[in-house]
């Protein structure tokens, strides 16, 4: 009786979480043979301000990194530089702030917490995400460009939202993806 009850209890309690660690996909090479400036770029400080930051910052200096290759503004993009470089080149710092937010209709889902716990199909599910993507671009140690990019997010599930969380997972990524090209846009018009 007694394993019924903590399984009943584990099932009750239970949903899945979404996965905030969404990075942009990689971008196909763009225009690597022409491009916008002479100058290399470097990515310097990249913080990501969360709890897990250490979990995946260095996945999203390798997506920026991925993105702005295939952009085709610079002709190269570097992580670190050597310190014995004097010649002249960009340097990026970014911030990243995420907020993300769910909620549930209970009048459609209270069933699947009491008598259907895990059968019960209709667990209306809203998500909201924000990003927002603060970058100082320098060319040398002078600042050249400072902004911050917002971009928002949403979705929702009405069919077990408890379990099913790709298209959570689907909106965080398409939401970064649309705040670095804008960055990117961006990048290009200043330059």
């Amino acid at each position: 009786m007694k394993p019924f009850v903590y399984n009943l209890l584990f099932l009750l309690f239970i949903h899945c979480s979404v996965d905030l660690r969404q990075v942009p996909p990689p971008s196909p090479n763009g225009y690597l043979n022409r491009s916008q400036t002479n100058l290399p770029l470097v990515i310097g400080k990249f913080e990501i301000v969360s709890a897990d930051r250490g979990v995946y910052t260095d996945a999203w200096r390798m997506a920026l990194k991925g993105q702005l290759t295939s952009s085709g503004i610079f002709p190269d993009v570097v992580t670190t530089i050597d310190p014995k470089t004097t010649t002249n080149f960009y340097t990026i710092d970014v911030e990243m702030k995420t907020h993300y937010e769910d909620k549930y209709n209970w009048w459609y889902t209270w069933p699947a917490l009491y008598p259907f716990t895990g059968i019960w199909p209709l667990q209306h599910r809203e998500a909201e995400y924000n990003v927002e993507f603060k970058y100082k671009l320098y060319k040398n140690k002078s600042i050249v460009k400072e902004e911050t990019i917002s971009k928002t997010g949403k979705a929702n599930e009405s069919i077990y939202g408890f379990y099913k969380v790709r298209n959570f997972h689907r909106m965080i990524e398409e939401t970064n993806l649309e705040a670095v090209r804008t960055c990117i846009q961006n990048l290009s018009e200043s330059l």
